[in-house]
């Protein structure tokens, strides 16, 4: 299976975001919150650019905020410029890279051509690993924005601060960060990303930039949370998180940060409630592997960089289940075909702990995925396993069945609990006040064998001393399945 990397989204977003106005600080200490300017409004007037510079950027992105020419650039860089982003696009890096030194020897003035150059370099960078590429970048960059910041615009702090925090260029880093807080437009990013870069330099002025990216922090906007909740998970400071993430933000990662707070603070209680709001973002975003919690419970079904990629998703996982209680259980009642599901989830979730001689993995009765496996996974192998259902075809009701047991929502029948929460009415046909995607009962239903006549003491197939049986349950009718818990 491939492996995956971990992306934070909001290092990808801040690339993206455009310029404002500017600020007068020092670099020495956080400023007082009286120099930062109320607004941050892009001055982008076509009138001040050169002759035909204009029309040329009409039809493309050289026309957003940020990547707006300055007044002194001509069309040929911006061109040039173009030009290269595309090879770049195609993989072609080398040829990118020639083309930005060649433009930067005709256009030493243009901030496109250095800061095409920079890019081209740190993209070979981050094949080649190759120090004096990312110092190259390195000086670019800061050039790039030496030429905007003529003009009131700071462009690059998020490269610069990166790069020279993994070149623990200190020095480079306080200069640069000194001019673009002084000159520059962008008391919010500028802040966050001198925090970024310290950090990365272990220098504990990391915090106090932190707490002042947070003062500017446009409403809505989340980027200084993520990093400095991340920071102080790295410092050991996990109830402070616990205090800085609240209920009411709407970005999932965020709510994975505060679980392994609380997680480390032993406050089980809340740490699924935060995971879960995690989990569906999870499955395009994997977390740091620095905050797995060996043998958590709460992280099951959690990916970390490094870890598997899932090879089936949550929604066809739910089809699959569907399948299985549409097979066994179609002509039962709710709770009938609740408990069925519920069969499936208990084999998921207990497969890798009961023992092989009573149907544990491996040598269990089913083809198991490894332990590492993601959730969805481990239910299609679990629910392909005796390949018995493909003839079965769901309808709408028993797939509703099936994603309200995936999920949670619903208790399971037979033990008579919800995982998260408490039962909003009968066993049968209640719900549950929570939900989760995560976990089984100890002792909940594993095995299932149909008759009218009355349930066998043991299940036929498993030996009387794993199982107990339950029963039928719920007046499931039809087939009348027996269900077995693990004792």
């Amino acid at each position: 299976m491939r492996r995956v990397k971990f992306v934070s989204v909001f290092v990808l977003l801040a690339l993206l975001l455009s310029a404002g106005i500017g600020a007068v600080v020092s670099q020495g200490s956080p400023p007082s919150q009286d120099d930062v300017p109320a607004t941050a409004t892009p001055q982008l007037q076509g009138e001040d650019l050169q002759p035909g510079v204009r029309e040329f950027i009409a039809d493309n992105y050289l026309s957003h905020a940020a990547e707006y020419p300055d007044p002194n650039e001509t069309e040929e860089p911006l061109r040039l410029y173009l030009d290269g982003q595309e090879m770049l696009r195609a993989g072609k890096i080398d040829e990118a890279v020639a083309l930005f030194k060649s433009a930067v020897a005709d256009y030493p003035d243009s901030r496109h051509a250095h800061a095409g150059l920079g890019w081209a370099l740190w993209q070979r960078h981050q094949g080649s690993q190759a120090e004096d590429d990312l110092r190259f970048a390195m000086k670019e960059f800061i050039r790039a924005d030496e030429i905007g910041m003529r003009y009131g615009r700071v462009h690059y702090p998020y490269p610069i601060a990166t790069g020279l925090g993994w070149l623990k260029d200190s020095t480079a880093l306080d200069s640069y960060f000194e001019k673009a807080l002084k000159d520059g437009n962008e008391p919010y990013l500028t802040r966050l990303d001198y925090a970024r870069g310290l950090s990365l330099l272990g220098d504990p002025r990391a915090e106090a930039w932190y707490e002042e990216a947070l003062a500017v922090q446009p409403e809505g906007v989340l980027d200084a949370v993520v990093y400095y909740a991340e920071w102080l998970l790295d410092h050991r400071r996990e109830a402070e998180v616990v205090d800085l993430v609240s209920d009411d933000m709407r970005v999932e990662y965020v709510h994975f940060l505060k679980g392994v707070a609380l997680e480390r603070l032993g406050q089980p209680e809340e740490v699924r409630q935060e995971y879960d709001r995690y989990r569906r973002f999870n499955a395009d975003f994997p977390a740091p592997a620095r905050y797995r919690i060996a043998e958590s419970q709460a992280q099951t079904g959690l990916i970390f960089e490094g870890d598997p990629q899932p090879l089936w998703n949550n929604s066809q996982a739910i089809e699959k289940l569907a399948w299985v209680i549409s097979g066994e259980a179609r002509s039962e009642s709710l709770g009938g075909r609740r408990a069925v599901g519920w069969t499936v989830r208990t084999r998921v979730f207990r497969a890798y702990n009961v023992s092989p001689s009573c149907g544990g993995y491996p040598g269990g009765v089913w083809d198991a995925e490894p332990p590492g496996a993601s959730l969805a996974d481990k239910y299609v192998a679990i629910c392909d396993a005796s390949g018995q259902f493909a003839q079965y075809q769901p309808d709408t009701p028993i797939r509703s069945v099936a994603s309200d047991v995936f999920y949670g929502t619903v208790p399971d029948p037979v033990s008579c609990n919800c995982i998260w929460g408490s039962i909003v009415g009968s066993c049968c046909t209640g719900t549950c006040t929570h939900w989760t995607e995560q976990g089984a009962f100890t002792h909940g239903p594993a095995w299932i064998w149909g008759t009218s006549s009355s349930c066998p003491l043991c299940h036929p197939y498993v030996s009387c001393s794993c199982l107990t049986s339950a029963g039928k349950t719920c007046g499931n009718g039809g087939s009348d399945n027996c269900f077995y818990k693990i004792q």
